[in-house]
């Protein structure tokens, strides 16, 4: 696991026709978790490890397209995510970020912080580096977080 200086800039907005969550083209082995509703995996640039993506199946832009059921159940998988992380791999806290800026569908941000980068969490947001992982490494990851994890 190394990492590498990453330019956000390379990202571009993706539009709903493209959405990769909505089409399930996310490696079967990056599934941390996944029911009829909704779906949470490691991210594609990790700035942190176990840095996780969770987000509703069906495309959605904002939070009140849900129904108050469907976020309740949603906040208690992002919490038990959460409480699975921070037991895999005892970060020093772990942060939320709500988002459905490049990707408009709405999703929130799974992010250990380490002691090393507490301080540094605007580039932790921004990526300016991320983990390079190799498929063994991801795979391994995503088994230990699923390990601790209890739905």
């Amino acid at each position: 696991m190394q990492e590498k200086q990453f330019d956000i800039k390379k990202l571009e907005k993706i539009p709903k026709e493209k959405c990769f969550i909505c089409k399930h083209e996310i490696n079967n082995e990056d599934i941390i978790f996944e029911n009829d509703k909704f779906i949470a995996f490691l991210d594609l640039y990790p700035p942190t490890k176990g840095y996780t993506i969770l987000a509703p199946k069906k495309h959605i832009e904002d939070i009140t397209e849900l129904s108050e059921q469907e976020y309740i159940e949603f906040q208690k998988i992002l919490f038990r995510i959460s409480q699975a992380i921070k037991k895999a791999f005892n970060p020093k806290r772990i942060c939320l970020l709500n988002s459905g800026g490049l990707l408009s569908h709405w999703h929130f941000h799974i992010i250990p912080m380490y002691k090393e980068m507490y301080n540094n969490f605007i580039d932790v947001i921004l990526k300016k580096s991320i983990l390079e992982l190799s498929k063994e490494e991801r795979r391994k990851i995503a088994s230990e977080i699923k390990k601790e994890l209890q739905i």
